[in-house]
């Protein structure tokens, strides 16, 4: 009678832990590298990595305000996440494809909101903007001062419908992320280089490239977003969950702990 009880047991265990497991609440997300202070790199890492990011713990690869505020948000609402980090167009493609659930930090254009659902609350802000040369002597009027002139983008990145509806009169360049464009127009491969400013600015104080290059005014700029796919029956729940997780560590605290954290932070080479 104990035997029996015995392999009884030993078979009911694994069914029960396959159980557990499966019943965890997991969402899968998609970030970019490359985009202090808000999604990078820890040092000695590289882009391509996937980590499953349990309660309570935080990714060996990814740091950032923006990682921040979306780990915290979820594991408030007890889940688990699946964190993607690789190149933006990579990342934004694993999305449209339903590869992915989830994608940040996304900001809104009329294209992308045709397909998009997003969060109510964001997890940061963007100015879009051209970096030059320090030597370059284009004057600014607008982006028809650019007209002919060939700009760098990070290929995938969202600059607006202002700049949607006037990038035809330009020549414009896809760049694989940050750092590869403003090589490319140190060594005059482009013209300009358009893009954000909280992020480009870190990029050439990180790489000690002040002095280097100058921004030209600001043609607008987004708020930035967690995204799924409208067609996708779960990201209404995980985006629910998300913004519920958002209003709780608002009122504990803990958000306002993050933003200051990394409003004081500087990037070391």
């Amino acid at each position: 009678m104990r035997l029996i009880g015995f392999i009884w047991i030993i078979v009911f265990l694994p069914s029960f832990s396959f159980y557990t497991e499966a019943s965890e609440k997991t969402v899968s997300v998609a970030t970019l590298y490359g985009y202090p202070p808000y999604t990078f790199l820890k040092k000695g890492h590289k882009r391509g990595s996937t980590e499953m990011i349990s309660i309570g713990e935080d990714s060996e690869a990814l740091k950032g305000m923006s990682w921040d505020l979306l780990r915290e948000a979820f594991h408030n609402q007890g889940y688990r996440i699946k964190l993607n980090v690789s190149l933006w167009a990579r990342a934004l493609s694993d999305v449209k494809k339903g590869h992915i659930e989830l994608l940040f930090p996304a900001g809104k254009n009329s294209e992308r909101e045709a397909y998009f659902s997003y969060s109510k609350y964001p997890v940061n802000e963007a100015t879009f903007l051209v970096y030059v040369l320090a030597d370059s002597k284009i004057e600014w009027k607008g982006l028809s001062s650019m007209k002919g002139k060939t700009i760098g983008v990070v290929r995938g990145f969202n600059l607006g419908d202002k700049w949607n509806q006037q990038k035809s009169a330009l020549s414009v360049f896809d760049v694989r992320d940050v750092k590869s464009g403003f090589k490319m127009l140190e060594r005059k491969y482009i013209e300009g280089f358009a893009g954000y400013e909280t992020n480009f600015d870190m990029v050439i104080k990180q790489n000690k490239w002040q002095g280097k290059f100058k921004k030209l005014p600001s043609f607008g700029g987004s708020a930035e977003y967690v995204v799924g796919l409208k067609k996708s029956e779960k990201t209404f729940v995980v985006l629910q969950a998300f913004d519920q997780g958002i209003a709780q560590i608002k009122e504990s605290g803990l958000y306002q702990e993050i933003v200051e954290k990394w409003q004081s932070y500087s990037p070391q080479k």
